[in-house]
């Protein structure tokens, strides 16, 4: 019964994780009969596309970049480091991210090219920015900074 209960717990976990990540409906599988040079040749284009969506910056508003500074500000060095950061990404995250940060699931962006750094980040997770769900109220500002800090220290290369 116990187990019935966990693995029902679980399935509804996965299910709020999947639709906090975003509701964009999925994209019907293109079937392509060009040649392999052609194929190649679009996946370049696709690529250095890619490159530079992810290099622009975030656009943040000054309110928001202003919260996160004063959320990092309140979080201390002890509590931050007391909550399992790569546990949370896992929890919350890695349904949209994956969990080495570039499956773009849902319009999730590949936090592998991420340029942001500390404050931007925090910001991005506590205030959510277009698809991406607001972790206020959802986890703690202690946990948004463990998980930023995560991110920024394992996953962005």
């Amino acid at each position: 019964m116990l187990k019935r209960k966990l693995n029902l717990l679980s399935i509804l976990m996965m299910l709020f994780l999947i639709i906090s990540c975003g509701d964009e409906k999925p994209q019907k599988l293109k079937i392509d009969r060009g040649t392999k040079k052609e194929k190649t040749k679009e996946a370049k284009m696709e690529s250095s596309s890619e490159e530079t969506e992810e290099e622009q910056t975030v656009t943040l508003s000054p309110e928001k970049i202003q919260k996160a500074k004063e959320i990092i500000a309140a979080s201390s060095d002890k509590a931050v480091e007391a909550v399992d950061g790569k546990a949370k990404y896992k929890m919350f995250c890695a349904a949209c991210h994956g969990f080495t940060g570039n499956a773009n699931i849902n319009g999730a962006k590949d936090l592998t090219k991420s340029k942001i750094g500390l404050v931007e980040s925090v910001a991005q997770v506590y205030h959510g920015q277009g698809l991406m769900t607001p972790f206020k109220g959802i986890m703690k500002d202690e946990e948004i900074v463990a998980v930023c800090n995560y991110i920024l220290e394992e996953i962005v290369k």
